[in-house]
């Protein structure tokens, strides 16, 4: 998994967002990734992030 710093109710820093950016497509030049979750949804009820602050249309292709 990939995990940034940050909380689940502070908004992300456009930093952030672009580095994030750049190990995806790194991952998928290497990887057939299909899909992009949230720790959440693979832990729900336990993990909360990365919340409803992360913008999820920042890392659309």
């Amino acid at each position: 998994g990939i995990e940034l710093e940050g909380t689940d109710n502070l908004n992300y820093e456009a930093v952030q967002y672009q580095s994030l950016k750049t190990t995806l497509k790194q991952l998928k030049d290497h990887y057939p990734v299909q899909n992009i979750v949230g720790h959440s949804d693979i832990a729900p009820g336990r993990k909360t992030d990365p919340g409803e602050a992360f913008n999820w249309d920042e890392i659309k292709d």
